[in-house]
């Protein structure tokens, strides 16, 4: 039986793909617990410098597969409970991970599968990709970050009013907005996203790893906390061969 997630490696970049293209890439725990496993594994290989996450067929992720989910079959809150906190440890290991994730959104990304695109660093989308927070649609809320990072991305109003009505937007919209980063033809949405994986691979990894952790944990912080990271990032990056090389350079092309 096929794997539900799929990656490989390709020049510095690990390419993860969700691998259920007859459920639009629905998300199931079993998934949840291979896209983790495979985090994890990316995240140890130091050949791999920039991670792109997509999904097979014409859909990136079309959210949590209702269809035998035993989150609603199973009458303790408690499991219940368990089974949002598996799915979430996937939202961790993205944001966590210490290199560069870009999502490459090849199609429709809703509920659980938006928040894993939102969840990523950089979002590149299809022309004709399409996104919505359909949770309150069945009554529910966003689970994997959504509540986290959408009002940080376009807005507190904006990201109320696509949780509270689940209405679908867009690329075109979702762009305006600064839900994704790019949109590009449909048939290059790979294309575009493994070339600046491959700029981003080609950069300084150390770099990255700072970045990504003062990035995000600054957003929970006030001003002087977040001073305080770049303080310590940088005092530890000026001191890796990569900007003592630069510095070098540059030294001997002013003279």
């Amino acid at each position: 039986m096929e794997k539900t997630v799929l990656w490989e490696k390709e020049n510095g970049i690990g390419i993860i793909s969700l691998n259920r293209p007859e459920k639009m890439n629905a998300l199931t725990p079993e998934v949840l617990q291979e896209l983790s496993a495979i985090l994890e594994t990316l995240e140890k290989d130091a050949s791999v410098k920039v991670v792109i996450l997509t999904g097979r067929g014409r859909g990136f992720c079309a959210g949590g597969d209702l269809e035998g989910h035993p989150a609603f079959s199973d009458n303790s809150a408690l499991n219940r409970e368990g089974y949002l906190r598996e799915a979430q440890r996937v939202t961790r290991r993205i944001t966590g991970l210490p290199k560069p994730v870009i999502a490459a959104i090849n199609g429709v990304a809703a509920g659980a599968g938006l928040d894993l695109a939102l969840a990523c660093d950089i979002r590149i989308a299809a022309e004709d990709a399409v996104f919505a927070e359909v949770f309150v649609l069945a009554g529910g809320m966003p689970d994997m970050g959504g509540t986290y990072f959408l009002p940080r991305l376009v807005g507190v109003g904006k990201a109320l009013e696509l949780i509270l009505t689940g209405d679908r937007i867009d690329a075109r919209e979702a762009w305006r907005i600064g839900l994704v980063n790019r949109i590009v033809p449909s048939s290059e949405v790979m294309t575009r996203a493994k070339e600046l994986a491959t700029r981003l691979a080609g950069g300084p990894s150390d770099a990255y790893r700072f970045i990504k952790w003062a990035v995000y944990r600054g957003l929970g912080q006030n001003l002087e906390d977040a001073l305080e990271n770049e303080i310590h990032g940088q005092s530890l990056l000026l001191g890796t061969e990569f900007m003592q090389g630069f510095a070098r350079n540059f030294s001997k092309k002013k003279k």
